[in-house]
Order: structure tokens, then C-alpha cells, then sequence
């Protein structure tokens, strides 16, 4: 059995204020978070949700957008909300604790990626079972990337140093481990006192080694205001080519 963990809880402070809940603002006439669930919904593999929510009163509207997201995709089914922590680390440990014996495998996804495609997650969830103990969604780096003396002052003039991008990844979610595997791995890295970012890091903490996959499309991160333009472009130019 797969379950998903659907991160809400992040604080958006890079919003700087211009929306209240970067997950709940308009995308046409949808959000992000909805968007997330209905990807999700319409994958029969998956059948064990946890929303990780910030507040109760997050909580109240997320409830209401899943039971829309449900509609949509004609699927009824009751989610486990989970409180959130501080950091991503203590919000995925208290989804994870939520989550049934039963479920073998966890999905763990950044609602602020909202383009995910169901097609991707079947082939995750997929692959975990049969080739490997953990898959995570990522994209080759192509870009130049240079190292330079102090970050703090760019704009001084410092040598610079051009980082070999042939093994360098860009990392997003979902990424998807064993539940036993990640708790281990989660376990260690709060008695150790590691910064994690992600899940891919806790397996790391404990010798496992992961499997990438390249969607082949984007699905960037509602990070800044100016992210929406681009979603909507996105979304817009796919019922284009339908």
C-alpha cells in the first residue's frame, strides 16, 4: 500500500506578504493545493492521504478543497490531517507518525509544485516497488553554476570558481521511499542534529541510495508573487495542446 504526504504547512515568507496563503491563491479557477490533491486523486496506486496543515483555520479551507478535489475526479475518500512542525523535517515526521500501518511506501510532495501529472506519480510509485527503495522527481542542472568567496557581497569583485554541473540535479518532489526507511532515516538525523531538505537527505543519513526521474515538463515552485504568471501560462498552454 502507497500513501502520500501533502505538505501545506510552509509559511510563504518569500511572498512578502502579497497573498495570504500562496497554496489557496487563485490559479485560474483552481489553486495550488487543489491542483496537487486532484493529481494524486486520479492515481488508484495511491490510497492513504495526510495533509500536514499550519493552523486550524488552514485546515478548515484545506478540508473543504479536498473534498473539491474529490468531486472533480469522482473519487470519495477521507484524508489524515496532521499538524505541522517548525521545519519540512518535523512537518514530514508528524505526517509520516499519521500515516496507517499498512502503508508500506510514502509519496511526500510540496504542494507549491501544483503541476505534478498523475502519469508521473504511477511511474513513481511503480518504480519504488519493483527497482529501488526510494525515487525522487528531479531534473539534470544546465546551467552555469560558479562558487564565489563570500555570498554575502556579489556585488564586490572576488574570484569566482566554475562548479562541474555533469553531476549536479535540481531536486522537487514528490519523492518517494519506504515508510520504514524514511523514519530511520528522520530518526537519525534529529538525534545527529542534521539540517535536512528534503527526503532524498534522511536516506542519505543511512546508506540508501535513490533512483532520479526527469518529468520532461515543468512544474516549477510558487516561491515569489510573479511564479503565478508563469503557472497560469503553463496550465494554459497544456489545454492548448490538447
Amino acid at each position: 500500500m502507497q500513501g502520500v504526504l501533502l505538505l501545506a504547512a510552509g509559511s510563504g515568507k518569500r511572498m512578502d506578504g502579497e497573498v495570504q496563503d500562496k497554496l489557496l491563491h487563485p490559479i485560474e479557477c483552481t489553486n495550488a493545493f487543489r491542483l496537487s490533491c486532484q493529481a494524486f486523486l486520479n492515481c488508484q496506486a495511491i490510497q492513504d492521504f495526510v495533509v500536514v496543515f499550519r493552523d486550524d483555520r488552514q485546515r478548515q479551507i484545506l478540508e473543504k478543497e479536498f473534498s473539491k478535489a474529490c468531486e472533480t475526479v469522482q473519487r470519495e475518500l477521507e484524508p489524515i490531517f496532521a499538524e505541522g512542525g517548525l521545519e519540512r523535517k518535523d512537518s514530514v515526521s508528524r505526517g509520516v507518525e499519521a500515516l496507517p500501518d499498512h502503508c508500506l511506501f510514502v509519496q511526500v510532495h510540496d504542494c507549491a509544485r501544483p503541476l505534478i501529472r498523475s502519469s508521473t506519480i504511477s511511474i513513481l510509485a511503480e518504480e519504488v516497488t519493483k527497482r529501488t527503495n526510494s525515487i525522487a522527481v528531479a531534473r539534470p542542472v544546465r546551467d552555469t553554476i560558479r562558487r564565489i568567496e563570500d555570498s554575502r557581497f556579489p556585488e564586490n569583485p572576488q574570484s569566482t570558481q566554475t562548479i562541474d554541473r555533469s553531476q549536479l540535479w535540481h531536486m522537487e518532489t514528490p519523492q518517494v521511499c519506504r515508510k520504514d526507511l524514511l523514519e530511520k532515516g528522520l530518526k537519525l538525523a534529529l538525534e545527529k542534529k542534521v539540517d535536512i531538505t528534503d527526503e532524498i537527505s534522511a536516506l542519505e543519513l543511512i546508506g540508501e541510495k535513490s533512483i532520479f526521474l526527469d518529468p520532461g515538463y515543468a512544474n516549477p515552485k510558487i516561491t515569489t508573487f510573479e511564479d503565478y504568471e508563469y503557472l497560469r501560462f503553463l496550465i494554459k498552454n497544456e489545454k492548448d495542446t490538447l
